[in-house]
């Protein structure tokens, strides 16, 4: 499904910020903004008012429940800190329309239960713009936004004050990597692939890395993606290795009957006497020496070692070409994952561990 930001903002009345996937703008007089989710097909509406009175915030936050349930597709809506906010789920069809209408009645709710706009800062009922900071819609008075930027550099401050500890970032990567190599080797051997194998491995990584070296950092993300790609590129391998194996121990009996069979033909070609005339099928023993080298690399080749070690010769043999697609995509899919964990989520995680923040005002 899709939203057309056109189209809903011909229904609403709001503004779109493409940069920041946020709709933007009034409705009823409440400042309201509706952030896009990407890949969950959610919006985050937010509309900054104060209640009356902290026995008003109750009664508010006790209905939300109520709220939520009568009308599908939304939840978590609550009102904390000047801000009612609530997910919404998209629909498959008629995705403006529907959330419009969504969006409208929680604007009405807020109007039911006597919210007042302000400034999300100080709670002033005029003077206030909208704002983005960092991914969340807000309203700043200009009395408030010189605060709100001190925040801001007193939070970068803080987390460049927080050195972090080398030796539990290394323990997450390390602990990353085992994971992404514990999840793909079991799925391999559940005989199916998924693309989340390597993704959740990297992200409890850097959620581990996080925890245990206080803060991530640049080099710390670069290092747990290499040793990530390593170790998801070591299960495919090791997976078909064993599988190889597997293949070669079951017909071992066989491979060593081919074997002893061209021994005693080449015996006995080599004992018989000139005057010894040999059927020409006997006589000609280089036409069994392929059928003698494949036994002897199935005999060779019993044990995971091995077959890891060769492995690059062994899916040239025609006896293992036909594993080769497989392994190939089995490793794109483990270094896509990865890399778009990386990708994905590390960025936003650098930006917070670093104090980051940024407060931009939206305009027409």
């Amino acid at each position: 499904m899709a939203l057309n930001p056109t189209e809903f903002c011909g229904l609403t009345g709001l503004q779109y910020d493409k940069s920041a996937r946020t709709f933007w703008g009034s409705l009823q007089g409440y400042p309201v903004f509706l952030t896009v989710v990407p890949r969950r097909d959610t919006v985050i509406f937010r509309t900054i008012a104060k209640t009356t009175s902290e026995d008003a915030a109750a009664a508010l936050n006790s209905q939300a429940s109520a709220w939520c349930s009568e009308h599908a597709g939304v939840t978590g809506l609550a009102h904390k800190e000047r801000c009612l906010s609530a997910a919404v789920s998209l629909t498959p069809k008629e995705t403006a329309e529907n959330l419009s209408a969504v969006t409208a009645a929680l604007v009405s709710f807020a109007a039911a239960q006597g919210l007042i706009p302000c400034c999300m800062s100080c709670g002033t009922e005029s003077g206030y713009r909208p704002y983005l900071l960092d991914a969340g819609g807000v309203t700043v008075c200009d009395a408030c936004k010189p605060y709100v930027e001190q925040k801001i550099r007193e939070a970068a401050e803080d987390a460049a004050a927080v050195k972090p500890n080398t030796i539990g970032l290394v323990i997450g990567a390390v602990l990353a990597a085992a994971a992404v190599f514990f999840l793909t080797y079991v799925v391999l051997k559940l005989s199916y692939l998924s693309m989340l194998t390597g993704y959740a491995g990297v992200l409890l990584g850097l959620f581990l890395m996080r925890k245990l070296g206080r803060k991530l950092t640049v080099p710390a993300v670069a290092a747990c993606a290499v040793l990530c790609l390593i170790a998801g590129i070591c299960a495919p391998m090791l997976h078909f290795a064993g599988t190889i194996a597997e293949f070669n121990t079951e017909n071992s009996a066989q491979a060593q009957q081919v074997v002893d069979a061209y021994d005693q033909l080449e015996a006995i070609v080599q004992d018989a006497s000139e005057e010894t005339e040999l059927p020409d099928e006997l006589a000609d023993t280089a036409q069994y020496k392929d059928m003698r080298d494949r036994a002897q690399m199935i005999l060779s080749h019993t044990d995971t070692m091995h077959c890891l070690k060769d492995m690059p010769q062994l899916l040239k043999t025609e006896t293992y070409s036909a594993l080769k697609p497989e392994l190939i995509k089995c490793l794109l899919f483990t270094v896509i994952s990865v890399l778009a964990c990386i990708l994905i989520s590390a960025p936003s995680m650098l930006k917070a561990d670093q104090g980051k923040h940024t407060l931009r005002e939206l305009s027409a």
